[in-house]
């Protein structure tokens, strides 16, 4: 079964580890409001134990990325695989969401 953790650090670091996929996503973003909150300047969102991400997932972050734009704030998404790389190329959306080391 698909299982999806999230856990939020201080200095606006949340850190997922599992399947990012559209089983998951839902729960996910159900409470977005405990992990979107907060004050700095960009939201570090950290894939590193992300072993699965589908279509569901990319969107999920495009929206993350969409709230975030709404309270002057940025997404930063860092350790991402290269499977997820590959997904935003081949999506056309790579443009849009903004990968750090």
């Amino acid at each position: 079964m698909d299982h999806c953790e999230l856990q939020c650090s201080d200095g606006g670091r949340v850190v997922l580890s599992g399947q990012l996929t559209r089983n998951t996503v839902p729960a996910i973003w159900a409470n977005r409001r405990n992990w979107l909150a907060g004050e700095q300047e960009a939201l570090t969102v950290d894939l590193e134990g992300v072993e699965k991400v589908d279509s569901a997932g990319v969107a999920m972050l495009l929206q993350v990325k969409r709230a975030l734009r709404n309270t002057q704030r940025d997404l930063l998404i860092v350790n991402a695989n290269q499977q997820f790389k590959a997904m935003l190329k081949v999506s056309g959306v790579d443009a849009l969401l903004t990968l750090g080391s």
